[in-house]
């Protein structure tokens, strides 16, 4: 599977232009999303009267998540994504980690029913102690 997978992404990256190896990824990352997370998330948004209030709850589900001001972030110690987490660093590209982001935007445009805005800002894919997603509502 790993063998698979990287060459799945090498050939995207060669074949296919950014834009749409996003897109692809993203959908795919989508699809990984527990809906009963999804459902959780939109539970107590819903039942927010704050976004602030909405972080802290989401935060006693969803450990994961934290906030610094306006910028709120999903960090992982670590890659959690069964696909690759078994793949020694260096032998895939980041371009991965565009799964992982649509996962993320499934689950805050799932809760808000608004689309959001998710970057990657550190990878341990690309060799970060840490992946960090920042998410604009």
């Amino acid at each position: 599977m790993e063998k698979w997978l990287t060459c799945l992404i090498s050939g995207l990256e060669e074949h296919v232009n950014e834009e749409n190896r996003v897109k692809v990824l993203e959908q795919c990352g989508r699809q990984c999303q527990s809906q009963n997370l999804v459902k959780k998330a939109r539970n107590i948004y819903k039942k927010s009267k704050s976004k602030q209030e909405f972080l802290e709850n989401l935060a006693k589900v969803y450990k994961q998540l934290n906030w610094e001001g306006e910028n709120i972030y999903i960090v992982y110690p670590e890659c959690f994504c069964s696909f690759v987490n078994k793949i020694p660093q260096g032998d895939l590209s980041s371009t991965w980690c565009n799964c992982s982001r649509g996962w993320v935007k499934e689950l805050f445009e799932g809760a808000t029913e608004k689309p959001v805005e998710v970057t990657l800002e550190k990878s341990i894919v690309k060799g970060d102690e840490e992946c960090r997603f920042r998410i604009r509502l």
